[in-house]
């Protein structure tokens, strides 16, 4: 009797049947999705570095867009593999409500990190004061905001608290009396 090491992949994947016909078309769309994910990140990082956009914003979408294609290989590779669309979505659901208790927190950091990057309330480098803390923002992450206070000390703030709280953002203060219409010069 011949050990599994020593028989051919050609003929295990023949001796397999149709199930091994179908998992091999499977594993060769979900490596196809992954290299064509590749390419149309690294191609959106090139035309993208020449437009004037936000860093933030630039890295979201790259990183949307790489996620986007694998999640549909893998969904049609599953599918040439015979798992039922239905019985996926239906797995992904229960996983996903179980996940998003679980990690609450971190998902409300992640949403008001996407939300802070499209609205921009504070730019990197405006001097801002959230709570008890004041200093320049360094980073504006996914799920954090990075602050240099002025004595150096480096401070993360949960994206969750700068979408929350007040937030006293100094470098768009204006001097006093500049938004004042001046009132018109009375006549003769």
């Amino acid at each position: 009797m011949h050990g599994l090491a020593e028989v051919p992949a050609s003929d295990l994947l023949l001796s397999l049947g149709p199930i091994g016909v179908r998992i091999a078309g499977g594993l060769f769309v979900l490596l196809v999705s992954w290299l064509l994910a590749l390419a149309l990140r690294r191609w959106y990082d090139q035309a993208s570095a020449r437009v004037p956009a936000d860093v933030n914003l630039r890295v979201l979408i790259g990183r949307g867009l790489y996620l986007g294609v694998l999640l549909y290989g893998l969904v049609l590779g599953l599918e040439v593999a015979g798992v039922s669309p239905a019985t996926l979505v239906t797995v992904l659901g229960v996983l996903g409500l179980a996940a998003s208790l679980a990690l609450q927190d971190i998902l409300k950091n992640f949403c008001a990190g996407v939300y802070l990057l499209f609205e921009r309330p504070f730019r990197i480098g405006d001097e801002i004061r959230v709570r008890d803390f004041q200093g320049r923002v360094i980073d504006v992450g996914i799920r954090t905001t990075l602050l240099r206070t002025p004595e150096g000390l480096r401070i993360l703030i949960p994206n969750a608290v700068m979408l929350s709280e007040v937030v006293v953002n100094r470098s768009t203060e204006r001097t006093p009396g500049a938004d004042t219409p001046t009132p018109p010069a009375p006549g003769p």
